[in-house]
């Protein structure tokens, strides 16, 4: 599975002008207590976009809702993201200029992951990162809170998704140049309490540099809580 390569504007102002982040100003918190409430997640990085990876069993009542569209699966793959550019056939230096310029309309997008992450995403990088289940319960009102609802409280479907058992929904949030799917990845973690800032991150690269630092930064936290 890849994704389209991206437009060399897109590189050009987002790679050259928006790399900086402040991972290294922030802490972890929401720190487990004892090995019973850590649980672990991943983030994973298709090139240019990136979204997270959560186990069927820490859905929590926050996100049970997904077994009504996909059953059970082991995993569940979430991303944010530009709803033209997201479900489009082809990208277009139109679809490009419109999404990075004009804030337009979002959708998440679900995958239903048969199987080990790393494996099944074998031509992505998958970063595991461990965290406590009170981070995780908070990761999952974020992403709850990322989906849009019609009257009736239902989420709304579009179309089917990218690739496996996949669909796409509508989502909160308008995406511009300076909110990406990225952006979103970044925050929803930033909020569960990892050392990670969304602030002017805008890459799949500083996603991917700011979880990899976390997820090494944890066990330092861990042993000196030990201690």
């Amino acid at each position: 599975m890849s994704y389209p390569p991206i437009k060399k504007i897109f590189l050009l102002l987002t790679i050259s002008l928006f790399t900086f982040n402040c991972s290294n100003f922030k802490s972890w918190k929401y720190l487990p207590k004892n090995k019973s409430e850590e649980t672990y997640i991943y983030v994973v990085s298709h090139g240019w976009h990136t979204g997270v990876v959560i186990l069927k069993e820490n859905l929590g009542d926050e996100l049970k809702f997904l077994h009504e569209h996909f059953g059970i699966s082991p995993y569940y793959e979430i991303g944010w993201g530009d709803k033209g550019f997201y479900e489009a056939e082809e990208i277009t230096i139109q679809l490009t200029l419109q999404a990075l310029f004009i804030p337009t309309p979002s959708v998440l997008h679900i995958v239903a992951v048969p199987s080990d992450p790393e494996k099944y995403f074998s031509g992505s990088e998958v970063i595991k990162i461990p965290i406590s289940k009170e981070a995780h319960a908070i990761l999952n009102r974020s992403i709850s809170n990322t989906f849009k609802k019609d009257i009736k409280g239902e989420l709304i479907k579009t179309r089917r998704g990218l690739y496996g058992k996949s669909f796409f929904f509508v989502a909160k949030g308008s995406y511009y140049i300076t909110n990406t799917c990225n952006t979103w990845t970044a925050r929803i973690l930033e909020e569960a309490g990892l050392p990670i800032s969304s602030f002017l991150t805008l890459t799949a690269r500083s996603v991917r540099s700011q979880a990899r630092d976390a997820a090494k930064s944890y066990r330092c936290c861990i042993e000196n809580l030990e201690k």
